[in-house]
């Protein structure tokens, strides 16, 4: 799709422009979304052009190795190398060691630790315990942090298990999809729902302070009855959390997949019946797609979109660092091609930016609307304007659909806004970042730097 980093600073897709009563497939997930080429000794130079909204932070390790490829999935992976995992995290912990001689990183206080995918779970607990001792002896650990790692519920027993615990992790997260062989069969996807069962039950038994689960709805022919079997079953085993996400056939192109799915009526009156559900049951909406148990809300998606946002320093091939110091940048996604860059003494860094000013006002909304409220008072105390005077047309036509409310100098995101979140993101982009798509891994995985740096210039000071 994308020849060069050049071609993803100008991709333009008119797809993308807004048309707020038109629902459009796309999840906001990162901003700025105008990366490029990018010189990251620059993240050792303080941005003086964004002002810093905050010392906490969220950390991330990417791992994109998978025992089995699911059909749908957008973001890096591919085919487990059992051979490459002991080089693979000793390149994660040089890259750990290499960020956190920033001088901004002694000052951070870390509240959530996530291992992603890929498929985490394909790491050992050693692999695992390894990565959280540099970063405890390299980082600010609040004794409160939450740490996760994410698990295919194929990949794991309950020693392994049993195992992150005494590691130190404290929440882990299974991805289901879903408790019905139909719906599994029908993307191909290699999760056996009578497995998945007990190792939600297995993760329970080991005493996991959050065990959370995803869980997709409008499959290829599906009835508002079998996403109401599918949630019954999680309630009925226990878990605290509960991530939904609507099928997107469109990133990967599964045009069979897509011309059976139901109509996006269909599709919001799922939406609607998990919101119902939820509440009725005492889980609360964290973000738009996330329901939590009081007291197991996810942090780390808190850290990353609730405004103010957090820092967030990400490890691993094809890992976001979304927001350090006033820049995001993405690693190179081939994970053969990070393990070289990172042993030769070379940041594996793809493309990034250093933000703007207009970057950091619109990002504190585009992504704060996820987690469906935010604080106008907050960014009038960090940017000394009013949110509602640079916002104010915003506002206005937001209001007239519907999509949000202004209370007590919060804006909150409407049940009927809910459903058009990422129209509601898009209307606060800059003008530079309108028309751009979001960056998914499985689309990057051969690009490369233009220009390669040696990180001993930063270590060596």
């Amino acid at each position: 799709m994308y020849s060069t980093v050049n071609d993803i600073q100008n991709r333009f897709d008119r797809k993308e422009i807004l048309d707020l009563g038109k629902r459009v497939d796309c999840y906001t997930w990162c901003y700025p979304l105008r990366l490029g080429d990018f010189n990251p000794l620059e993240v050792w130079k303080k941005n003086d052009s964004v002002p810093m909204n905050s010392k906490q932070a969220t950390l991330y390790v990417h791992v994109p190795f998978c025992k089995f490829i699911c059909s749908m999935c957008p973001f890096t992976h591919e085919p487990l190398k059992p051979q490459n995992l002991d080089l693979y995290v000793d390149s994660i912990i040089k890259e750990i060691e290499l960020y956190s001689s920033n001088s901004l990183s002694k000052e951070l206080e870390v509240s959530s630790i996530f291992f992603g995918g890929g498929t985490a779970s394909v790491l050992s607990p050693k692999h695992i315990d390894s990565i959280l001792k540099t970063m405890k002896s390299r980082f600010d650990i609040l004794s409160d942090c939450d740490i996760t790692v994410e698990c295919h519920p194929m990949t794991v027993g309950k020693d392994y298990l049993a195992s992150l615990k005494a590691c130190g992790v404290n929440r882990v997260t299974f991805g289901v999809q879903s408790f019905n062989k139909e719906n599994i069969d029908s993307l191909k996807l290699h999760q056996i729902p009578f497995k998945s069962i007990k190792v939600i039950k297995n993760a329970l038994e080991v005493g996991f302070k959050t065990v959370a689960i995803d869980l997709m709805y409008n499959f290829p022919n599906q009835k508002i009855e079998g996403l109401a079997q599918d949630i019954n079953m999680a309630l009925d085993l226990g878990v605290h959390s509960i991530s939904f996400y609507a099928l997107d056939p469109e990133v990967r192109e599964l045009n069979k997949v897509k011309d059976e799915q139901n109509s996006l009526e269909t599709e919001k009156e799922m939406f609607n019946y998990i919101f119902d559900k939820m509440k009725e049951t005492g889980f609360i909406q964290v973000a738009q797609p996330d329901y939590a148990l009081p007291g197991h809300e996810n942090k780390q998606i808190q850290d990353l979109w609730q405004s103010p946002q957090c820092q967030n320093l990400s490890f691993g091939a094809g890992a976001f660092s979304e927001s350090f110091n006033g820049f995001t940048w993405a690693n190179v996604h081939d994970a053969d091609e990070y393990i070289s860059m990172i042993q030769n003494g070379k940041f594996p860094v793809l493309m990034g930016k250093r933000w703007s000013y207009d970057d950091a006002l619109s990002r504190y909304p585009a992504l704060g609307v996820r987690c469906l409220n935010v604080d106008m008072k907050k960014f009038e105390d960090i940017f000394s304007i009013k949110f509602e005077d640079i916002y104010k047309y915003e506002i206005a036509l937001l209001k007239s659909y519907d999509y949000i409310d202004i209370k007590d100098n919060m804006l909150i995101v409407t049940q009927k806004g809910k459903f058009f979140i990422d129209n509601i993101s898009k209307c606060f982009f800059s003008f530079s970042n309108r028309g751009k798509t979001q960056l998914w891994g499985c689309n990057l995985r051969e690009l490369r730097p233009k220009e390669v740096y040696d990180f001993g210039q930063v270590l060596n000071k």
